[in-house]
């Protein structure tokens, strides 16, 4: 099993509520790609001190290996994606130990 997690900070002044619904139409498409693959979503929140703040998302994934999906450009494109409609993606992996 392959587990990774693309935390996505939005850093352009686009409402949160497109960026949101674009990232859940891209997921649903990996998904779709993926059928055996587990996506979530979870939209990331800082506690301030008169309201909670959004201040991204966390889109996980669990694949098996050698899914399709992790051998093509498409993770590559989906990352480069968000980096277009300003999402800032940062890809985190678990380290390999041994």
């Amino acid at each position: 099993m392959v587990r990774l997690a693309i935390r996505c900070h939005p850093c352009t002044p686009v409402s949160h509520d497109d960026l949101e619904r674009w990232l859940e139409r891209h997921v649903r498409e990996l998904r779709a790609a993926a059928p055996q693959a587990t996506f979530r979503i979870s939209r990331l929140t800082q506690g301030g001190p008169t309201a909670d703040l959004d201040i991204g998302w966390l889109v996980e994934l669990e694949l098996a290996e050698g899914e399709p999906l992790l051998e093509n450009e498409r993770l590559t494109s989906s990352l480069r994606d968000m980096r277009l409609l300003g999402l800032e993606p940062t890809l985190l992996a678990p380290q390999e130990h041994g």
